[in-house]
């Protein structure tokens, strides 16, 4: 009797072990669940490898001083050479004008540029540095992006209003919708749910993932114009997507 109580007991206590072996796993299993798919520490990462390669571009006759205005956002591709923007931040400005600020607050050195190549159906320009060369991004050279696919992008806000220091947003591609400067001239861009001020138009917006660029921002919808413009930030941005960009830059005799 006693050796058969002694069995119960050990069958008992097996049970039990088990029951709790498995609810530590299922509470690990849960844990697990609940944490974020990549770390925290990414975007940060993220960040500090895109910076680098961003610049704003500006109007300047005399490269020695700091130009009035920024007129919008770019980043180095192909040899670290060459700046990819969208083409009405370069338009319209002088001959020997058109300059680039690298670098943030006052430490921003500022270099000349010229444009050499234009795409101005999707709003691309491809500019050549004088005398400095950046590390470049690399493009992205699969299919277009679907909605929801997550992404980032890094540009100087409203024209550097609060100095030379450039800012990362972040969010989903919202739609795939037709976007043109003229009725008569459409393609299709992103619209994204991330916000987006003045000053965007140009930045590169990249994958969280791995950096590489998969558009670059175009416009924002500002309800606004004027300083107001820079309190009251949308809720909606633009981005041209990355293929016709890498089209251009092979036609220049760049790798993307």
């Amino acid at each position: 009797m006693a050796k058969r109580e002694t069995t119960m007991a050990r069958l008992v206590g097996g049970v039990r072990d088990s029951v709790v072996v498995r609810g530590m796993v299922l509470a690990a299993l849960l844990v697990l669940a609940a944490a974020p798919a990549r770390a925290e520490g990414s975007i940060v990462e993220l960040i500090a490898a895109v910076k680098p390669s961003v610049v704003a571009i500006g109007s300047q006759e005399d490269t020695g001083r700091r130009p009035a205005v920024i007129l919008g956002t770019g980043f180095a591709v192909g040899d670290g050479g060459h700046i990819l923007t969208a083409l009405h931040v370069a338009r319209g400005v002088p001959a020997g004008s058109l300059s680039i600020h690298v670098g943030q607050g006052d430490d921003a050195g500022i270099f000349r540029v010229k444009q050499i190549a234009a795409d101005a159906d999707n709003d691309l320009a491809l500019l050549k540095i004088e005398g400095k060369t950046l590390p470049a991004l690399r493009l992205f050279t699969g299919k277009p992006l679907s909605e929801g696919e997550e992404v980032a992008f890094t540009f100087y806000p409203a024209g550097a209003v609060h100095g030379l220091y450039p800012a990362t947003h972040r969010g989903i591609i919202s739609a795939i919708t037709p976007i043109g400067r003229a009725p008569d001239r459409k393609v299709m861009a992103y619209q994204l749910d991330a916000t987006g001020v003045p000053g965007n138009s140009g930045g590169p917006m990249v994958d969280p993932a791995d950096g590489t660029v998969t558009g670059v921002i175009n416009s924002s919808y500002v309800p606004d114009t004027g300083d107001s413009a820079a309190d009251r930030p949308a809720g909606i941005t633009f981005a041209m997507p990355i293929q016709a960009a890498v089209e251009l830059l092979r036609k220049a005799g760049l790798e993307p």
